[in-house]
């Protein structure tokens, strides 16, 4: 492993003098905010004289697409060349700021890995470090193989048993997808989702009805509890996190107090007013524990809780009887007086938001306890009112038309799916996506012939990496559709790449956040750079090729995907006006919406979920069918993986501020500022805290093995008293094995020691539940 302190070249060399020249000319920009004019370029990179080109410059209103807010952008062009992102001034939501994902924009177009011709596989082995041994083939061919593939399945009556998989893609991508999918008959439709908040959406669910993500009124809230939620690193939209934090702490006279609950000194914890480190996997009893304070002391919003809820009295009782403070207290390794002091403050501190992070949702139990975080701001009557959770509104695009269907595809998405969302496995889920693994291993239901990558890279990012090898090394056929390689894409049988998200066109909407609805258009900055297509014109390629059905469920929506977003857009803004400005922003947010936001049984926040109750209905009398605890917000223990006597440390991951959500780390401006919190980059530690090093006789910077049940990593140690003492973390996007001079072989991935696991509703993945030991290597 390279010594953290030694940043490698990766290739960058430079003379000195033409390192005085380029920096000096980067800071004149920097300072005057001017930009760079293409004669003093050429000087610095060239040591013959010629005369200056004419400057051709222009502004392209966009989006980025580095993580899934999608911000609103203007990319600087000159001649031909994309040299700036900004944030667009136009944008409500992010209010024309970006973070420095954004920037990391050039870095992600400009890439010299990325791939630049289609290519197929020659050796037939698969597996990881095994060279696919790629060679290039021509668009023709290629689009040929896959038409001809996805043919014999349909013909065959097979069509089920083609997977489609895609990870961070835009709106207009996936809802092509998706349409693809039903037109062709699978029911096999996996994203990343459960890799990321799908027992947030579920434990929100049981509340109110919404599975989906909720936001947060942040420029009016006068109070944040925030359990597990990296507020200003990775909790989305960031962007629009960043500036409101920016507003609620500095420029309000009332400035909002942040409490953050972490078994880690997260960066928004160093920001924040106050930091609580936790037991891990506790947050759900810290939460009933915090309601038995509000009830029991009478804080709670009575006519609230009175007018708007269902199912308090039978929550009350839980809460009393089983959630008492002293015994919270040695469940969570929080004193007594805190929680009650958090407890009144949260209650007392109006309008206050609790707010359950990626931190919460990644455990076995994480449906149940975001419902008990959840349950805490209908407490306080903090449920769509300034200040408090509000619920983010859809923009009125276009409607698409009907697919049209045959027997083939109605019969094929039939099919039990692989990732048995849905079912008696996972009641609640609309995703499982370790579950294919599992399945793809298993050929359980049935075994898959065909499947398609669309920017994903699974076997880095999930829990149990080697799962989704073993996996994929059993899948007859595999598409691989990115603009870069990937440890996903060297199991491809071809490898189709696909343009950035500044080379094409494309609309995003925004994520919950802001409340109101904004859409974004995406259009290209740039000619490619390289011999790539749209992902979303592959798919209507497909489509046409396939014909039939298929092909007619996507006649008249606008020919391919420039002509697919005008379809869908242009009913919000005229075209060109559309075109200059970037960004659509529907009318302000209406709060109080209780007539139509609430889809529960009771049309009311329900402390009991009636949802969950008619999904998973009471059969027979036996103790078991007759708990009503499986309704109600409750603490469960942890499964973890692993003996604690052999592992006595429980691993814990998190996602840093540049941490790149598109599946690769090829960036030098991401990679030199990887650890924002730690001051340094190009690597990833084993954060231990400074008693527990002392005690195993570990000092910062000794080279470590991690160790699970599973497999083993080496790191060196990075000792801090912003650590758990029964834990140690490590952030998360390092350790690739495949891809980029500026990747590969950088720092370790903590996901290949994991085992596998979820939540039981949601089917989300558990991150946070495998125990390790470690030691000097």
């Amino acid at each position: 492993m390279k010594d953290a302190k030694k940043k490698p070249s990766r290739g960058l060399t430079m003379n000195r003098r033409s390192f005085l020249k380029v920096s000096t000319i980067v800071g004149a920009g920097i300072i005057t905010g001017a930009g760079i004019t293409t004669p003093e370029i050429m000087a610095a990179v060239s040591p013959k004289k010629k005369p200056p080109e004419p400057l051709l410059e222009k502004w392209v209103a966009t989006s980025c697409l580095n993580c899934p807010a999608s911000c609103a952008t203007r990319v600087r062009v000159v001649n031909g060349k994309a040299v700036w992102i900004t944030g667009n001034p136009l944008s409500r939501t992010s209010v024309g700021k970006t973070c420095p994902r954004a920037q990391i924009g050039l870095q992600v177009l400009y890439d010299p890995d990325r791939i630049k011709t289609p290519l197929k596989r020659t050796n037939h082995r698969k597996g990881r470090g095994i060279d696919p041994q790629w060679k290039p083939i021509p668009w023709e061919a290629a689009l040929k193989e896959v038409d001809s593939r996805l043919k014999a399945l349909r013909d065959q009556g097979q069509s089920h048993k083609l997977l489609l998989l895609h990870g961070l893609n835009t709106a207009s991508n996936l809802d092509l997808i998706a349409r693809f999918a039903v037109a062709y008959g699978t029911p096999n439709l996996v994203s990343g989702a459960a890799l990321a908040n799908e027992a947030e959406k579920a434990g929100r669910w049981m509340a109110d009805g919404h599975y989906q993500e909720i936001a947060y009124d942040l420029p009016s809230t006068n109070y944040i509890l925030a359990f597990g939620a990296g507020i200003l690193e990775s909790q989305n939209p960031l962007s629009r996190n960043l500036r409101m934090w920016g507003k609620i702490r500095r420029e309000r006279p009332n400035r909002a107090k942040v409490v953050v609950i972490d078994p880690r000194l997260s960066l928004t914890a160093g920001k924040a007013d106050e930091w609580i480190p936790i037991q891990p996997g506790t947050d759900g009893a810290l939460a009933l524990a915090m309601a038995n304070v509000i009830i029991g002391e009478g804080l709670y919003d009575a006519r609230f809780v009175q007018s708007r809820t269902a199912g308090f009295a039978e929550f009350r009782e839980l809460a009393m009887a089983h959630y008492g403070v002293e015994r919270v207290a040695g469940i969570t390794g929080i004193r007594p007086d805190a929680i009650r002091r958090i407890a009144r403050e949260f209650a007392q501190t109006r309008p206050a938001i609790a707010w359950a992070g990626n931190g919460v949702g990644r455990w076995p139990n994480g449906s149940y306890s975001s419902y008990a975080i959840y349950a805490l701001n209908a407490l306080v009557g903090s449920i769509d009112v300034p200040g408090g959770i509000i619920y983010q509104e859809n923009p009125p695009y276009r409607e698409l038309p009907g697919i049209v269907e045959d027997h083939r595809s109605k019969e094929g998405r039939e099919k039990p799916p692989l990732d048995f969302h849905r079912t008696d496995i996972h009641p609640v889920a609309e995703v499982a996506t370790n579950r294919v693994a599992e399945s793809l291993l298993k050929g359980t239901p049935y075994p898959i012939e065909a499947a398609i990558g669309f920017n994903c890279n699974f076997n880095f990012s999930a829990p149990g990496t080697w799962v989704w090898d073993e996996a994929l090394s059993k899948v007859p056929y595999y598409v691989h559709v990115a603009p870069y390689g990937s440890e996903m894409s060297g199991y491809a049988d071809l490898l189709l790449p696909s343009t950035t998200f500044l080379e094409e066109w494309s609309y995003d909407h925004s994520p919950p956040g802001s409340g109101f609805a904004e859409v974004r258009i995406k259009q290209p900055a740039v000619e490619p750079v390289s011999d790539s297509r749209p992902t979303a014109d592959l798919v209507f390629e497909l489509a046409r090729r396939q014909g039939g059905t298929v092909g007619r469920s996507f006649a008249d929506i606008g020919g391919d995907i420039q002509g697919f977003v005008r379809y869908r857009t242009e009913s919000l803004m005229p075209w060109k006006e559309f075109r200059a400005k970037g960004v659509w922003s529907g009318p302000s947010y209406r709060y109080c919406k209780y007539d139509r936001i609430f889809k529960t049984p009771s049309k009311k926040f329900e402390f009991a979920s009636g949802n969950l109750e008619r999904l998973w209905p009471d059969k027979g009398n036996s103790e078991e069918s007759r708990n009503r605890l499986k309704y109600l917000p409750h603490h469960e223990n942890i499964r973890f993986l692993g003996d604690p006597a052999m592992y006595p440390l429980l691993l814990l991951t998190y996602q840093p501020l540049l941490y790149m959500g598109a599946g690769s780390q090829n960036y030098p401006w991401a990679q030199s500022i990887y650890l924002v919190a730690h001051g340094v980059g190009w690597t990833n530690f084993a954060e231990l805290n400074g008693e527990t090093a002392k005690t195993m006789k570990i000092k910062d910077g000794d080279l470590l093995w991690v160790e699970s049940s599973f497999k083993k990593i080496m790191a060196r140690a990075r000792v801090s008293e912003g650590v758990h003492p029964g834990v140690v973390c490590m952030a998360r996007g390092q350790g690739h094995t495949a891809y980029g001079r500026w990747s590969k072989g950088i720092g370790v991935n903590p996901q290949d020691i994991m085992g596998v696991d979820y939540d039981r509703l949601s089917g989300q993945a558990a991150f946070s539940n495998t125990r390790i030991k470690v030691y000097k290597a």
